[in-house]
């Protein structure tokens, strides 16, 4: 009964390991569901591991940053892995590599081209509680992205930009 437990538990937790090309800023955010556990390794590093969790967001990058974000690792059984931040004036959360909401249009960038869509929420946010932007740019995740052909392609299309706060690579 013993080792059926253990195999259990092994099958319910799921892991990443990554090596980011970025080293100031770590974030591990958790919505309190289930069990999550990130490490900030340092040098650009970070581990997480979760299990019968609701929503987190674990990652390393650079804290007000418009450059080149890429990464080496993987993430066994994660929904999402890809570039995640915030920009500030006006609110803006993003996720580079995934799909949802209202269609604003596609962009190029060095990496392929994209389709930005946007869908206006209201819940927690890096200023608390209330409304905000959340931009899903579907089109490859895999790394590296250079952020600012991302921002400038938003732009292009008639998509606010606002300032940069954060840009992570997220689990």
């Amino acid at each position: 009964m013993k080792l059926r437990m253990m195999f259990v538990l092994v099958i319910l937790m799921c892991f990443t390991c990554l090596f980011v090309t970025a080293q100031d800023y770590y974030q591990c955010w958790t919505d309190g569901g289930g069990s999550v556990n990130g490490q900030n390794l340092g040098g650009g590093h970070y581990k997480v591991s979760w299990s019968n969790c609701g929503n987190f967001v674990c990652g390393s990058g650079w804290n007000s940053y418009s450059g080149s974000i890429g990464w080496t690792g993987s993430a066994n059984n994660a929904q999402y892995l890809g570039v995640y931040g915030w920009k500030t004036n006006p609110l803006i959360e993003y996720y580079i590599g995934r799909g949802g909401g209202s269609q604003k249009g596609t962009y190029s960038t060095s990496r392929g081209s994209y389709t930005l869509y946007i869908d206006n929420r209201n819940g927690p946010n890096i200023q608390g509680n209330g409304p905000f932007m959340q931009y899903n740019c579907s089109g490859t995740s895999s790394g590296p992205h250079n952020m600012q052909q991302h921002f400038s392609g938003w732009s292009q299309i008639g998509a606010q930009v606002g300032s940069p706060n954060y840009c992570i690579v997220a689990t």
